[in-house]
């Protein structure tokens, strides 16, 4: 039980600290329940997790930040621990959420209160609460979910960061103060590590050049038993480019999407060979946030840090498995621009590459039908308003693949 902002700080504060040992991005979080102050769960960022085989950290799941985690955990565990609604409960984080967090937070409806501003990947960026980032709709929900800790006060600490609060009403403990020592803290442990955290995520994995196919591998290799477990059909359909997606790939998407009740959408990841390693569709009897990209991005990452710890394979591992920005991400249907899981979405492909883009045209990411709402514009619109990481370092960008799907 926890009563003020200043405590909900140290509690994120030193989930943070532990991921900063644990050599993955220093952001922690925590659910509190606005009506009594409970922690219901304090989670950190485990993006990057050590391999025992070569004793560095590798990454593990692009999307496991700390907000991303507690909204999945949540949703795992609402009906067997009688949880409150989102509206009842804030997620207090140590850094203002990246793209993909906030995308996360309002696609479940979390109040949200941030400590330390990111002005580099944060949603708020730019400090201006105005969240010029996001579509019109979703502006005025961020406005109203999300709040800002007031920090010091004039009258008695005139030499300190003072910051006064803004955001929504239904913040836990927007009416208390966050001292100027936690919130230094939250954001200089972040800080301190992010460009070494991020380099060590982007620069995991050969150049295509340097890589054995895996499709070549027998179909008892452990590579290719572990990614069908997950999904039966991984390295059975090759398309010769794959940057160029073909019909054969769209019917499997239909198909595919076709399989899950209720799924919208369907993604495939194509390895620098053509091979369909993954193709999953939307699983929201999940959550609301178990898009098919967030599937696909989760278990590519999950299952290569599977097997580049398995000491048996993991060097056959890092010759035939690579970083994912050297492959492509194919959707059924372009997202679609006014959704906030397409925030999160957009922000999780940035959160996967880390890092710009290797320049191949055509793109990485790629759809083969417009949205089903809104257009593409609007959807390119949403990209390049993004904030600084998404347009500047990622370099997002999205296109429709040169084979239609009426072909």
């Amino acid at each position: 039980m926890i009563n003020n902002a200043d405590e909900a700080a140290s509690t994120v504060l030193s989930q943070a600290m532990i991921a900063a040992d644990q050599g993955t991005f220093a952001v922690g979080g925590c659910i509190i329940e606005n009506s009594s102050g409970r922690i219901i769960k304090a989670m950190h960022n485990n993006a990057l997790k050590s391999l025992s085989t070569t004793g560095k950290v590798f990454t593990f799941d692009p999307t496991a930040h700390g907000e991303r985690q507690l909204v999945s955990w949540y949703y795992a565990n609402k009906t067997a621990l009688a949880l409150p609604e989102p509206k009842d409960l804030t997620v207090v984080t140590t850094l203002d959420p990246c793209a993909m967090c906030a995308g996360t937070l309002l696609t479940a409806g979390f109040n949200v209160a941030v400590v330390a501003i990111d002005d580099f990947a944060g949603i708020n960026y730019n400090q201006s609460f105005l969240f010029n980032d996001l579509p019109s709709n979703l502006q005025i929900l961020a406005k109203s979910k999300f709040g800002y800790y007031a920090c010091g006060n004039e009258d008695q600490d005139p030499g300190t960061y003072v910051r006064k609060y803004v955001g929504g009403s239904n913040v836990v403990f927007s009416n208390s103060v966050v001292s100027s020592e936690n919130l230094m803290g939250c954001g200089d442990i972040f800080q301190s590590s992010v460009n070494t955290v991020r380099d060590n995520s982007s620069d995991s994995g050969l150049t295509p050049d340097l890589l054995a196919n895996p499709a070549k591998l027998p179909d008892d290799s452990l590579i290719k038993t572990s990614f069908r477990k997950a999904y039966p059909g991984a390295f059975k359909l090759s398309i010769p480019n794959s940057r160029l997606p073909n019909t054969d790939l769209y019917d499997l998407l239909v198909d595919v999407k076709n399989s899950v009740p209720n799924a919208e959408n369907s993604v495939a990841f194509l390895d620098p060979f053509g091979n369909v390693v993954l193709c999953f569709a939307d699983t929201f009897e999940v959550s609301p946030i178990q898009t098919a990209f967030m599937n696909v991005t989760q278990s590519y990452a999950k299952i290569r840090h599977e097997l580049m710890d398995n000491e048996e394979v993991y060097k056959k591992t890092e010759a035939t498995l690579t970083h994912p920005k050297y492959g492509t991400f194919v959707f059924l249907n372009a997202p679609n621009p006014a959704d906030p899981a397409t925030v999160m979405m957009l922000g999780a492909y940035g959160s996967t590459l880390e890092g710009s883009v290797p320049q191949i045209f055509p793109a990485n990411l790629q759809y083969y039908n417009h949205p089903t709402e809104g257009t593409v514009e609007e959807l390119t619109s949403l990209i390049m308003n993004l904030p600084p990481f998404y347009t500047q370092l990622a370099q997002l960008s999205i296109m429709q693949t040169a084979v239609s799907s009426n072909e």
